[in-house]
């Protein structure tokens, strides 16, 4: 994976994750307590499966990224309206190791948002934001993005809890090219 460089795997579905795993999403409510359960697990373990082998086909191994920063959102059409009264389609901002992240996502959050918006289809995208010898420089750029996202939007994400860690550097690499960190900058792509 090239650092700096946004990576995308789009369209991915609940509904697809959940019928490799053997059931069938539209009727999750009809479902025993156990049997939500197993589908919830085996589905996650689908999900991530599903992102690995697309980030694969991409040319880049996510499972090696420890450091990294990537959004969550909602695939084209559909967007969540702000109190800002904008729209978009982000749905988290986060950093970290992004496997193990997104996996975490997915257990407290994500899966029941993805559920609850059935027949949506969802976007990931990742990046390894990289600045010589700035060891926690992703978490600067998690903030950053966070904070970009609450001025235009009016709030932080849907499901984002937190504001993400402020680390004062001077400067910000985003898609090759050296921004300020206080430029009013898209860094979302939407």
């Amino acid at each position: 994976m090239k650092r700096n460089q946004w990576y995308p795997i789009k369209n991915q579905s609940l509904a697809v994750y959940a019928r490799n795993a053997g059931f069938d999403i539209s009727v999750y409510d009809h479902y025993s307590k156990p049997v939500k359960k197993e589908l919830k697990e085996r589905s996650i373990k689908e999900a991530l499966k599903e992102i690995k082998t697309a980030c694969d086909d991409e040319g880049f191994d996510i499972t090696a990224i420890k450091q990294g920063v990537y959004i969550i959102s909602l695939s084209a059409p559909l967007s969540i309206r702000y109190p800002s009264k904008k729209c978009s389609q982000t749905i988290y901002i986060g950093m970290g190791s992004i496997i193990s992240r997104i996996k975490g996502q997915f257990e407290r959050n994500l899966f029941d948002f993805m559920q609850s918006l059935s027949g949506a289809n969802f976007d990931f995208y990742f990046a390894h934001p990289g600045l010589k010898s700035a060891g926690m420089y992703y978490k600067h750029v998690e903030y950053l993005m966070l904070e970009h996202f609450r001025k235009q939007y009016g709030q932080l994400p849907i499901l984002n809890k937190n504001a993400g860690a402020k680390k004062n550097y001077n400067r910000v690499v985003v898609g090759g090219k050296n921004i300020s960190s206080h430029q009013e900058k898209n860094l979302f792509g939407n």
